[in-house]
């Protein structure tokens, strides 16, 4: 069974004004939707991507602009979103680094309970 780890950050309250918290929790959402809108380019584009390198290779008389095109292009959109997955971490990271008093928490989720 594989292991998955899962980020937990906690602070307190009091350090951070209702704003500045709904301003955190609106950027943890923004990143969490962006990672599942990721996780599905990959899996969707990467399939897409697959075929149109198969037929790239099989119909040698297509021009090479036609044969290469569309797999680039099915690139694209996953490469995309991970550009904006990673400025919406790092956008996260800078609002947490102004609160005082913020822990970071991993817990390992499936299998064993022990650590290695």
């Amino acid at each position: 069974m594989r292991r998955k780890t899962l980020r937990v950050t906690s602070l307190p309250t009091s350090s951070v004004s209702k704003e500045e918290l709904r301003i955190i929790l609106a950027e943890y959402l923004a990143l969490d939707r962006a990672r599942v809108f990721r996780r599905l380019f990959i899996v969707r584009f990467g399939l897409l991507t697959t075929i149109s390198v198969l037929v790239a290779l099989v119909a040698p008389g297509l021009p090479f602009v036609a044969r290469w095109l569309p797999p680039v292009l099915c690139l694209t959109p996953p490469t995309w979103a991970v550009v904006v997955e990673l400025r919406l971490a790092r956008r996260l990271a800078r609002h947490l680094e102004c609160v005082n008093g913020v822990h970071a928490h991993e817990l390992m989720l499936g299998g064993s309970t022990h650590s290695t």
